[in-house]
């Protein structure tokens, strides 16, 4: 199964299945990360992270892949 990461607004972050199912929430994208690797086995996909850029929407994100 795949994995990938969606950080928030608030700084936390949801490791989430390939499917969409949230599986946790962490207090940061490296918890996340250390979820992913050590409990899963597997590096994430991609990680999704939340800009706010000036003049941009809070609801814009940037994916870039490990």
């Amino acid at each position: 199964m795949q994995y990938y990461i969606k950080e928030w607004s608030d700084q936390t972050a949801s490791l989430i299945a390939e499917d969409g199912h949230s599986l946790d929430v962490f207090e940061s994208i490296g918890e996340a990360i250390d979820a992913c690797l050590y409990d899963c086995m597997v590096e994430p996909e991609y990680i999704e992270r939340h800009n706010n850029y000036l003049g941009a929407s809070p609801l814009d994100f940037e994916s870039s892949f490990v």
